[in-house]
């Protein structure tokens, strides 16, 4: 099934992982990939220590798309779209329950990846991978395929209040 943590709140990638950690703690297996961040979140560097969970290394950028020169928007939509072909291919000859995609929404939204793309990979898949997609703004065509969409709505945030992003919270 498909599961879709969206929407403008704090908590999608938490929720992913919790997820994860749920599924490896029930004897699945697990490979979780982030786009969009660098290698050295948080997140990566627990679940890399849980038993059953594959933390996949690969094309990592470290600014913010709308900072990024024209050429180096040109590489990181390379470095993606080879990155979604290794996963379909490890998922495709690998014995996982689920696969985790954080913010592979944010991918589609900068140009790396096409809605396109990302369906087409959705229909290529194994018929029993659970597969789990963070992100704000889903296009309408992932929300039609999607088994389960939980939307994370931002009600309150230190940011409001010039509080930066904390180690261990934010990231």
């Amino acid at each position: 099934m498909i599961h879709i943590y969206c929407g403008d709140g704090k908590g999608k990638t938490t929720a992913a992982v919790g997820l994860a950690v749920r599924c490896a703690g029930a004897g699945g297996t697990v490979l979780f990939y982030q786009f969009m961040k660098p290698e050295t979140s948080s997140e990566r560097i627990a679940l890399q220590q849980v038993n059953r969970i594959t933390v996949l290394s690969g094309y990592a950028i470290h600014k913010f798309s709308f900072q990024m020169q024209p050429q180096e928007k040109e590489a990181a939509a390379k470095g993606y779209q080879e990155q979604l072909s290794i996963l379909l291919d490890m998922v495709r000859h690998g014995a996982y329950t689920m696969l985790v995609l954080d913010e592979i929404m944010s991918c589609i939204s900068a140009g790396f990846l096409t809605i396109e793309m990302v369906l087409h990979f959705l229909r290529d898949l194994p018929n029993a991978l659970e597969v789990v997609l963070t992100g704000r703004d889903p296009d309408v065509r992932l929300l039609e395929q999607a088994d389960y969409i939980s939307e994370i709505q931002n009600r309150r945030h230190p940011f409001e209040k010039q509080i930066t992003a904390r180690k261990g919270i934010e990231f």
